[in-house]
């Protein structure tokens, strides 16, 4: 059976692009009941090829709006919500910092944070293996992209880190843990 959660919560799934936060979200949304949502569901279907240019830059805030907006009308119809989002950059924003947390004790939810995080040297691998056109910008900008989405930014908040170069059934595991903590 499903995995029995007391309080709703807001769970984040973070982590550079292609740390491994889909294949975590995935097998954890398979263990608790919880709406499930991912900003490149919005942001494909303005943008599938690219995350770096002028029209993408204009409306970001606008898809972020519409997922968050999303996620506070489940959280207050008692729904948990994984967002599986980078959230590396917003990790480093005050205003930000404030927004999430409002966002969560207005629904009376319990924000709870994972990171997802692998080596360099992986993250690379996995880039290039996805063969994303989105991601054609970060492989020619390597360290640009490193330096504004560092792997292991600092989370200001409680959270679990979760190396996804590790055992996935193990990393599950300590995830509900967490979640029950």
């Amino acid at each position: 059976g499903l995995y029995f959660m007391e309080r709703v919560k807001l769970i984040l799934i973070m982590g550079v692009p292609a740390s491994g936060k889909t294949e975590v979200a995935k097998s954890v949304i398979k263990q608790i009941k919880a709406v499930y949502l991912d900003n490149n569901f919005i942001a494909d279907s303005f943008f599938p090829h690219t995350r770096v240019d002028k029209e993408y830059r204009k409306i970001r805030q606008s898809i972020y709006e519409s997922l968050y907006r999303i996620t506070s009308e489940n959280l207050k119809l008692g729904n948990s919500v994984v967002l599986d989002v980078p959230h590396v950059t917003h990790m480093k924003d005050k205003n930000w910092q404030f927004e999430i947390c409002k966002l969560a004790n207005n629904a009376n939810a319990e924000l709870k944070i994972i990171r997802c995080y692998c080596s360099e040297e992986i993250l690379k691998k996995r880039i290039i293996e996805r063969g994303e056109e989105r991601d054609n910008w970060k492989l020619t900008n390597w360290d640009e992209f490193l330096k504004k989405e560092p792997i292991l930014v600092e989370i200001p908040f409680d959270h679990i880190d979760i190396n996804t170069e590790e055992n996935t059934e193990e990393n599950i595991k300590k995830i509900l843990e967490y979640l029950s903590s």
